[in-house]
């Protein structure tokens, strides 16, 4: 069994920029050194070279006889497959055994072994089998070698066997680096998994923080949302010397249009509310349901008179008049953080609390909208 590299893609295995002897740390020093390690010198090769007109003569005879006991082999007739692929074979094995009895061992002739190597662990030809085809090839040429010459054939079958040995060694070096490069290959893909794997964690874990932290029904922030925010923020006000306003908002006589209309009609109202809220807000505000009909806005780096000024955003959406008969107003009160002076949040969220009950009161028994002008805390 033979086949030249052009007859196979070697795409994906070790790295492109390098030549197989680079990537198996071949160099010209290593390649005399496993010659004389396998006892394959000058010698060996002018045994060798000594058969080659011979050899040479009865390539096709030779080539023929080896092939007709190899297809006899269930496992390798099933790899060969077709009688085109047994044809390039026969060429390739007549130029190996070309090569082989001229004797070089050279570095191209190294490279060309590891290649036959690579292409064979690539088409899926166990080592065993390979080992076995050699081990036969071996065999097949021992009688030619012998009567190459009148002499005696010792040195010249111990040359055959050296030279053989020296080659299987080079191909199973690549079938290794076969190996090792599908290792990497499989390690590096399955990093790549866990990476993609920990992303989509990271994105479903941030997803289901986000979930927590918002209302169902709005989208607005929900409660938890809220407190965690405004600790944070007015922490950022009292380092950074800012004012900061809290919004407190409430629907009226919201349980009588629930009793009325029905709780789809009340929802209907709560997200009306959070539309608007949305739209009277900055990109640096931020809007919350605290839960039932109330409301609450966060105004980093405002005071009183600029929270006013989001009521009149507010009002564009909500509309500051007389509603309709039984229709829904809202109670607004509002508090400040001093700038730059440490207050805790449950005093300021009491201001703004009491501030909308002001409001409310303002607008009980009547059909108005109930705005307080708010408080300045600390």
């Amino acid at each position: 069994m033979n086949e030249s590299v052009e007859d196979q893609n070697l795409g994906g295995v070790g790295d492109l920029h390098q030549s197989l002897a680079q990537q198996l740390r071949i160099t010209d020093f290593d390649r005399l050194r496993r010659r004389e390690l396998f006892g394959l010198g000058e010698t060996e090769a002018a045994a060798l070279r000594g058969c080659h007109a011979h050899i040479r003569a009865n390539l096709d005879e030779i080539v023929t006889a080896f092939y007709a006991v190899q297809a006899s082999i269930p496992e390798i007739a099933k790899i060969v497959g077709d009688r085109d692929t047994m044809r390039r074979l026969h060429d390739t094995m007549r130029s190996y055994l070309g090569e082989l009895f001229e004797g070089r061992f050279d570095a191209t002739y190294c490279d060309t072994r590891l290649r036959v190597g690579m292409v064979h662990s690539r088409i899926g030809v166990p080592p065993r089998l390979y080992i076995a085809s050699v081990l036969a090839l071996e065999e097949q040429l021992r009688p030619w070698v012998v009567a190459a010459l009148d002499t005696d054939p010792a040195p010249r079958l111990d040359a055959l066997h050296r030279a053989m040995v020296f080659d299987l060694h080079l191909v199973m070096e690549t079938y290794l680096l076969a190996v090792a490069t599908e290792v990497e290959a499989a390690k590096y893909n399955l990093q790549r998994y866990a990476d993609s794997l920990e992303k989509v964690i990271e994105e479903r874990t941030r997803q289901l923080h986000e979930q927590s932290r918002r209302d169902a029904l709005t989208h607005l922030g929900n409660y938890r949302a809220f407190h965690e925010d405004l600790r944070r923020e007015m922490a950022r006000a009292e380092r950074e010397h800012l004012p900061l306003t809290l919004v407190f908002l409430d629907l009226n006589r919201f349980k009588a249009l629930n009793d009325t209309l029905g709780h789809q009609a009340g929802d209907a109202a709560l997200c009306e509310v959070a539309v608007c809220l949305n739209r009277a807000c900055r990109a640096s505000d931020l809007s919350y349901r605290l839960g039932g009909d109330e409301f609450c806005v966060i105004l980093s780096n405002t005071g009183l008179a600029e929270g006013h000024a989001f009521l009149d955003r507010l009002a564009v959406c909500w509309g500051r008049r007389p509603a309709e008969e039984g229709g829904v107003t809202v109670s607004v009160g509002l508090a400040q953080a001093t700038p730059g002076i440490h207050i805790r949040a449950e005093d300021l969220i009491r201001a703004a609390d009491q501030s909308m009950y002001r409001a409310k009161a303002r607008a009980r028994d009547s059909n108005v909208h109930g705005i307080d002008a708010g408080t300045i805390v600390g």
